[in-house]
């Protein structure tokens, strides 16, 4: 089950759409710009921001997933071949799009490089940690180190980039489009409900059937000059996601009336996909106004629909004019 953070940037749009006083002053307002030197003023308020955040998130996330389960003794739970790794998939872009985010939070408050990415990865590392620390105490679930293993790799897959090459030049992107079980029978289709929601916005959060995961980069970062045939804005992606699943281990759960259901797994196959489609690295677009650059740039973590082929895990082939 995946549980995600509302991205930075949304909440800073939405301050200083309030504060501006309207949309035209917004687009030509100084605030998105990163300050050339450490802006203190700006730091108390990210400071506070993400203080704020989490004080909300621990104890929002506590009612509302843990509360009504009560608590048990700290315990750990190994759900490493779990959802086929979709879940893993999950956590590792979590960690790396959280990273992402808070470093852009704290390079505007005109923070050096090198201390914004420690401060990216140290806050990632708290929010995306205390998740696993309430699965840990939850009956229901237990902490598990390939949460923290994947967790802790989203991380490193920014922090390293960025002192590497100051720059993400391989991108880890989300693509999830609301998957419809009508035409599968009323049976898979109440299983679905139970586990994705019905909900067009919780199916795309919780659907693992409806999710890609992308690594999206240019070829032109194997090139040792900077001059290049490609198009710097036109990137490659490469991407993985499941289908089928019904379960988290296979298409086995118990009714709400105690009666044993199963799939057969001839008929109701769980698939693995492998893409290769076509993304555009909206950082590479440039305007004149540094709210929308910053708006491009936090949109950056979602994969653009594009023609993709799929190679599935019966060995079937198959291409999407546009897929998202």
């Amino acid at each position: 089950m995946q549980k995600k953070i509302s991205p930075y940037i949304v909440w800073i749009c939405l301050i200083c759409a309030c504060s501006t006083g309207g949309w035209a002053q917004l687009f030509r307002s100084p605030f998105f710009k990163p300050s050339d030197s450490l802006d203190k003023t700006r730091l108390y308020s990210v400071t506070g921001f993400i203080g704020a955040s989490y004080s909300v998130f621990s104890v929002g996330l506590y009612h509302a997933w843990y509360k009504k389960q009560g608590l048990s003794a700290f315990h750990f739970y190994n759900d490493w071949k779990e959802w086929s790794h979709m879940d893993k998939c999950g956590h590792l872009y979590d960690g790396y799009f959280q990273s992402s985010y808070v470093y852009d939070l704290m390079r505007w408050t005109g923070m050096r490089q090198g201390r914004s990415v420690g401060a990216a990865a140290a806050v990632s590392m708290l929010f995306l940690s205390s998740l696993e620390l309430f699965d840990g105490l939850s009956p229901k679930w237990g902490f598990s180190w390939p949460d923290m293993a994947a967790n802790s790799l989203g991380v490193a897959t920014f922090a390293a980039q960025q002192w590497i090459w100051n720059e993400q030049k391989i991108l880890l992107k989300f693509s999830s489009f609301p998957k419809s079980y009508k035409d599968q029978g009323w049976l898979i289709q109440q299983r679905a409900e139970e586990l994705y929601g019905s909900g067009p916005a919780e199916k795309i959060l919780k659907d693992y059937n409806a999710q890609t995961y992308w690594i999206s980069f240019s070829p032109s970062i194997f090139k040792n000059t900077a001059s290049t045939w490609w198009p710097s804005f036109l990137n490659l992606a490469v991407g993985y996601g499941a289908d089928g699943m019904y379960g988290g281990y296979e298409n086995r759960w118990t009714s709400k009336e105690g009666i044993e259901l199963r799939l057969d797994p001839h008929q109701y196959p769980r698939l693995k996909q492998y893409y290769l489609s076509l993304d555009l690295d909206l950082r590479k677009i440039r305007t004149k106004s540094s709210f929308l650059n910053a708006l491009l740039r936090g949109l950056t973590i979602f994969k653009i629909p594009a023609p993709a082929m799929e190679l599935n895990s019966l060995g079937r082939f198959k291409f999407y004019p546009l897929h998202y």
